[in-house]
Parts: C-alpha cells; sequence; structure tokens
C-alpha cells in the first residue's frame, strides 16, 4: 500500500516527469481492460488535461460527461465540441434536493446530518420503514473510529443482521437494529457521534462535526449529501454496466482529505477496487494542470477566461515561459455544479454566487429564489421530543424548491444567522 510520504514526493517532481508517469499509468490500465475504457468527462480544466494525455496514447478512447444540467452553458457546449457522449440522470436537481435534501458545508458534514436526524425507533414500526432503516446500515463505511472496540463488534454485528432483513427476528425487534433501545451503536447514533465528537479515544478526528450541530438541530430544511450520487454516479454507473467499460478520472490528491486517503489505498490505478477506476493525474497539483495547459496551448472552457499569473498581493499578470510564478484563471477556479453549496462558505473573494449573479443572472436567480414550505414527509406524530440528551429534528414543515427557483437564499440566511453575516456570501 502507498504511504502519504510517497505522494508528496511525487506532487514535488517535475511536470515532465509527472507527464511520464502518468501516461505509464494510462498504459497500464488500458491495457489490463483491454481496451474497453473511457474518460470520465467534466468540461473543467483536470479532465481537458486527462482527455488529452489519454488520446495521445489511444485517440479512441470515449469522453463521456454526465450532463446533469448543473453545469456553465460554456461547460456544456465545450464537451460537444470535444465530441463527448452525453449521459442524462433519471432525477433534476429540485427533484433531489426535495427528496433528500439540500447540498451545504461539505458532503461529510452533509452525510453526518442527514444520518444524525434520523429518528430511532418512535411511532415508526410498519415494516417497510423498518427494511429501509436496517438497509442503510450497509451504507456505513465512515465514522467507525467514533466506536469503542465493543462498539465495532456490535456494528458488525448489525451489518450481518441488516443483510438477512426480511428474517422474522429483525422485523421483530425494529428499534434494537435502528439504534433504538438497548443498542447505541446504531447508524444514526453514530452520525450523532460525529457530530459532537464523543466516543473519540485518540481526540477529534477530521469527521466530528461539533461545530455544525445548530445547523443539524435548528434549520427547517433537510440536508443531504445524496446529490452526486443521484445525479452523476448512477448514470455513470448504467452506462458502466450498459458498456462494460472503466473510467479514467481527472481527480487529483490534494483537493481533498478523501481523494488522498483514496490514492494512499489504491494508487492511481484501483485495479483490486470493487468499482475499479483509474486516476492517472493523482499526484499532479493544480498548478501543474494550468501549467500544462499553456505548455500545451490547449483550449479550455471559456467560463475559466484566461490562465494569469497572481502575486503576492493578488495582482493579475500574463505569465511569461520559463519564470517561475504562480497560476489562476482569470475568471470561474472551479466549474463543477453551478447551485451546489458545498464549500460555500470557503469562497475567498467574490464568492462563487456573486460571481454568478454577474455572469448568469438568469441561473442566480432560479438557484436563490422560489423556495415553499411544505410538509415534511418524514414527521412523525408520536416521536419524543428528546432522544436522551439529543434533540430529534421532526419539524411539521420543511422549506423546498419550488416551481419558481430552489429556494436556497432562504437556505444560506439561516446558515449566516448561526454562523455570522458573511458566512455564505451571495450578494
Amino acid at each position: 500500500m502507498p504511504e502519504k510520504w510517497i505522494l508528496k514526493q511525487l506532487q514535488g517532481l517535475p511536470l515532465a516527469a509527472k507527464v511520464a508517469k502518468t501516461k505509464i499509468r494510462i498504459r497500464e490500465w488500458y491495457e489490463h481492460f483491454n481496451g474497453d475504457v473511457y474518460v470520465s468527462f467534466s468540461g473543467g480544466k483536470d479532465s481537458t488535461v486527462l482527455a488529452h494525455l489519454v488520446h495521445e496514447l489511444y485517440p479512441d478512447v470515449p469522453l463521456v460527461f454526465a450532463n446533469t444540467g448543473l453545469e456553465y452553458p460554456e461547460i456544456q457546449s465545450f464537451a460537444r465540441r470535444m465530441g463527448a457522449e452525453f449521459i442524462r440522470p433519471k432525477m433534476r436537481f429540485d427533484e433531489v434536493i426535495s427528496t433528500y435534501g439540500y447540498p451545504i458545508i461539505s458532503k461529510e458534514v452533509s452525510e453526518a446530518i442527514f444520518y444524525a436526524r434520523r429518528i430511532r425507533g418512535g411511532g415508526t414500526t410498519d415494516k417497510k420503514m423498518t427494511i429501509r432503516r436496517c438497509k442503510v446500515l450497509g451504507q456505513l463505511t465512515r465514522c467507525t473510529n467514533a466506536l469503542t472496540s465493543q462498539g465495532r463488534d456490535r456494528l458488525n454485528d448489525l451489518k450481518r443482521q441488516s443483510k438477512s432483513v426480511e428474517s422474522s427476528t429483525v422485523l421483530q425487534e425494529p428499534q434494537k437494529i435502528v439504534g433504538g433501545g438497548s443498542n447505541p451503536e446504531g447508524l444514526e447514533c453514530i452520525r450523532r457521534r460525529c457530530l459532537t465528537g464523543v466516543g473519540e479515544a485518540d481526540g477529534a478526528s477530521m469527521f466530528n462535526k461539533e461545530k455544525w450541530l445548530p445547523l443539524c438541530r435548528d434549520s427547517q430544511f433537510m440536508i443531504s449529501h445524496k446529490c452526486c450520487s443521484t445525479m452523476k454516479k448512477r448514470p455513470i454507473r448504467s452506462y458502466q454496466k450498459e458498456s462494460k467499460r472503466v473510467p479514467f478520472i481527472g481527480t487529483l490528491a490534494e483537493e481533498s482529505k478523501l481523494r488522498e486517503q483514496a490514492w494512499i489505498k489504491n494508487g492511481c490505478n484501483a485495479f483490486d477496487s470493487k468499482k475499479p477506476t483509474s486516476q492517472p493525474m493523482s499526484f499532479w497539483t493544480e498548478q501543474d494542470v494550468l501549467n500544462y495547459i499553456r505548455q500545451e496551448g490547449l483550449e479550455i472552457a471559456s467560463v475559466y477566461g484566461d490562465i494569469v499569473a497572481v502575486d503576492r498581493d493578488g495582482m493579475e499578470y500574463d505569465p511569461l515561459f520559463g519564470i517561475d510564478c504562480k497560476l489562476k484563471c482569470e475568471k470561474c477556479q472551479r466549474t463543477g455544479c453551478i447551485f451546489c453549496g458545498f464549500g460555500a462558505h470557503l469562497d475567498k473573494g467574490k464568492s462563487r454566487f456573486q460571481r454568478l449573479a454577474e455572469t448568469h443572472p438568469r441561473q442566480y436567480e432560479y438557484c436563490l429564489g422560489g423556495g415553499q414550505w411544505v410538509d415534511n414527509p418524514n414527521y412523525d406524530p408520536v416521536a419524543p421530543k428528546m432522544d436522551g440528551e439529543w434533540v430529534n429534528w421532526n419539524p411539521k414543515k420543511i422549506w423546498t424548491p419550488s416551481k419558481e427557483g430552489l429556494g436556497m437564499k432562504k437556505v444560506f440566511d439561516d446558515c449566516n444567522a448561526i454562523y455570522g453575516k458573511d458566512f455564505i456570501r451571495y450578494e
């Protein structure tokens, strides 16, 4: 298994060495799967570089673009010009929000809140609800570091039980399985531990989210991490199943702790993973990507603007070849999903939504405007207000998108009311 120091060493290599190593990884992946591969093409600068590297070796490898409807129009146009094959999700973004919740803060925080809000026991003991709650145990892949060794043993027992969810034992003991009664280590309880930090043997971990307890407890809108899996991963999985192809993906380990951990676990080519993927540029940095684009004269989506150099004071100027300098895109730094709230509180300078108001006012109005109060489909009329010291999240009415828009202004305003006026800047 690779180690973190090896990743740091690779990230420090010259760009030419990184290009050579990446092409080796591309060849290994292509040959291992006899050419049944594709490039997962987002239209962004990273996947544009990846497509260029792959096509230099294998020009016939297809580009596949998951058209969620959340991309900048310029990204969609660029993907068409690149000859990408378009695939589409079965749900619109407003439907995903109405069903699961708004994406806010980060995927990890939203996931912890989504599960922590589930009511343990309560009055809901019908068979379908019991089965659904049991099955979610199988989704638990993180946060086990919040458990004692005894808790981990109990968790493994629960996961084994969830596989036989139709058995009479499981159906007769819904509270035992879903985290109520005598089982303090159910999925919901684990997510609560993730939010509070309780149970950590070695101090706070990256999954402790005590800061976000007020957002979990006091906001009146659903919060979820499921937009990406619903709108991107599902259609991609369907494409892979039908085409029998496996992907090249242009992600960088430096982008997040989870991607760094994925590299440490699998390296660039995850041959033995349950879902094989190749990230042959994992050890690149964003500066490498920008330098390669300039070096090769690649076209990138117009929404990025020009690539410029920036000094310590933030002044931008035209970079000169052969002179080492920090590069950035003149306009958008990241393109992603334009309505996504993940990381919005971390934006420096002009925020993504302030920029969206200037460049795409129609999309901005749809994102911030609209919204409506509806009955909470998960409201449990007999659930207790308190679960021990935990306040159950059980509002009768919740805020959701409407025909007029996604209603994210209220979501941002509520976050700002909790964490400060400029926590998420959108005006």
